[in-house]
Order: C-alpha cells, then structure tokens, then sequence
C-alpha cells in the first residue's frame, strides 16, 4: 500500500519498525500499571523477607562460630598491646540479648545480596527490553561490590580503628603514684620518701626476654619486656599477665562491652557494603538519563560532600572510621564516572515538564 500523508515507503517501514519495537517493549514490562507495580513490590518484599529469615536462623545455628570470628580482632589488637584480651558482659542478659541481635544484623548481612538483587529485580520491571538488559548485568556486580565492601571493613578498616583507639588510651598515662605529704596527711599512708622496710627478693631471679623463649619446661617464668608480659609455663598451656612501669602508669584501661563491640562490628559492616554500591548508583542514574556525566563532573565537590554527610550515618559517630569509609568512597565515584563515560551513551537529561 503506498503512503497517502506524504511520507515514503522507507518511512513508513522504520515508523512501523518502532511501533513494533515499542510494543515489545511494553509487553516486556517497559509499561506496567499501578496495580502491577505493587504486586511486583509485594512479591519482591515477600523474597526478601524469606531471604533474610533463613539468614537470621543460619546466623543463629553458628552463632558462636560467628561470635569467636567477629572478637578475633579486638583480642589480637588487646594482646598485642599488652592487655588482657578479653570483652565483658556488663549484665546477666547481656550476652543473651547480644546474641540476638547479632543474629538479626549477621542474617541482614548475610542476606543483603539477596536482598539487593529483590531491589534491582522490582527495578528492572518497570523499564524497556534494552534497558533490562543492562540491569542484569547489576544484581551479580551489587552482590560482589557488597561483599567487597564487607571484606574490606573486617580485614582492613577495622584493626587500623581498633588498634588506633587502644593506642589513644595506653597514651593517657600518669607519674609517680606516691602520696606526698599533704595527700599523706589528708588520706593517711606513708609520706613521700619515707624509708621502707627491707626485702630480699635476691633469691627470685625472673629472666628478661624481648621474645617468648621456646621449649620451657613445666613451671618456667620469664618476663617478656617487649610486650611487657610476664609469663608462666603450665602443664599444657601458657599463662601470663600483663604489667605496667610502675612510674608510668596507664591511667585508663580498654574495658570493651560485648553487646558494644559486636554492634559497632556489624554496623560498621553493614555501612560500608552499602557504601560500595555507590558505583551502580551514579550508573544507574547516568545510564537512565535521569544526570549526565558532564553534570556530574561539575557538582563533584557537592557530591564528596554527600559522601562525607553518609559517612558519618554509615558509621558509628567516631571520625577515624568516618574518613575511612568516606576516602574509598571518593573513589568508586570517581571510577563510575569514569566507567559512565566509557561504557554509557550520553542522554538527554529528564528535566521536570513545566
């Protein structure tokens, strides 16, 4: 049939093409009602919710497993510094409770990929055919990148915070202890430089290492001067104590509480598996047009200023884990920039209709 409105056959045939091409589009979920979209949603949410129950009954099944992994950090830093490594249970339930939560907040971490992928799934429903295409190819990226960001905060950031924070308190440290004579005669006890009574000790001989000698026999003591330990020798295993120069003392002690530590762990976890998905975001929004690159690259500084503010709710309200989540994060954006522009076409950008 020839064209009656002026165009020519070619025209017609491309015109037609696109029509074609538009209806698939819309019969692959490029058009979807509003009723579908919360059905859609329903069901996404419903995955998830299953998802991240069976995680929370995993988590729970190797709780103490999981536990003893999550306070391998904090002893090594504690022991290394020459304190007791050990946490504390401030209360009867503490522990139970700790257990808890941390079994929700393990089962949200371990069910996070499962989750990102129900996001980007009920994502991917409401665009066109093509752009579906290149969701796919995010749901495996996401899971990886969380996983990158988890494995970065437990190896990396958080020996770098916790041996930072021991190191800030053994530095609080206080002179000679002897009382001098007015705080003598306030409190009562001997005066400064008052004679003491002698005692012999000569027969007790400790010996002085910088490192732990090997093969003692049952009952050998020595004193490690380069962790300031001192050490005995069981039948089966090794006990020691930490000790402090007596006119140097270190005025506040690392006490961590168990519930404490375990939260800070897992939220710092948890922030920073978030924060790696930072690079599907800036592709998502410059691959649907919704920013370009260009205006991107101009807003850079109001943009390390977002990431600045979402670190500090990322993370627990200390700055040395704040400006270690911030500087990688600076980073991804600068590489999804760089991926945009190498990997997306540009598009016209959606302004708002007047």
């Amino acid at each position: 049939m020839t064209p009656t409105d002026g165009t020519t056959a070619t025209e017609s045939s491309a015109h037609d093409a696109a029509v074609a091409a538009r209806r698939r589009d819309v019969m692959d979920g490029g058009v979807m009602s509003f009723g579908d979209h919360l059905e859609e949603l329903r069901r996404c949410s419903i995955r998830a919710l299953i998802g991240l129950v069976i995680a929370i009954v995993i988590s729970l099944s190797f709780s103490k497993q999981i536990l003893a992994y999550i306070l391998k950090p904090a002893l090594v830093v504690l022991d290394a510094r020459g304190q007791r490594p050990e946490l504390q249970s401030l209360s009867p339930p503490d522990t139970f409770l700790m257990y808890l939560k941390m079994a929700f907040l393990c089962g949200l971490i371990l069910a996070m990929p499962w989750i990102l992928m129900q996001i980007w799934r009920f994502v991917s429903v409401g665009l066109y055919s093509h752009e579906k295409r290149f969701m796919r190819a995010f749901a495996p990226v996401s899971v990886g990148l969380f996983i990158a960001g988890v494995v970065f905060m437990f190896y990396l950031v958080l020996p770098i915070v916790l041996n930072f924070f021991v190191m800030f308190t053994q530095d609080i440290r206080v002179g000679d202890l002897q009382l001098s004579t007015l705080q003598s005669w306030m409190v009562g006890g001997p005066k400064a430089g008052a004679p003491s009574d002698a005692l012999a000790i000569d027969s007790l001989r400790v010996p002085v290492v910088q490192s732990d000698p090997e093969n003692v026999s049952t009952g050998g003591i020595w004193f490690n001067e380069a962790q300031g330990r001192l050490s005995l020798r069981g039948r089966d295993q090794v006990y020691s104590l930490p000790l402090q120069p007596a006119h140097n003392v270190q005025a506040v002690r690392n006490h961590f509480s168990l519930s404490q530590y375990v939260g800070f762990v897992l939220s710092l976890s948890l922030g920073f598996g978030l924060a790696f998905e930072l690079p599907l975001v800036i592709l998502f929004i410059t691959a649907m047009g919704l920013v370009s690159v260009e205006r991107l690259t101009k807003s850079r500084r109001y943009v390390i200023f977002g990431i600045v503010v979402a670190a500090a709710f990322l993370t627990p309200p200390d700055v040395i884990s704040q400006i270690l989540l911030a500087i990688p994060m600076m980073i991804l954006f600068e590489g999804a920039l760089f991926a945009s522009k190498k990997l997306i076409k540009p598009k016209p950008e959606i302004t708002p209709s007047a």
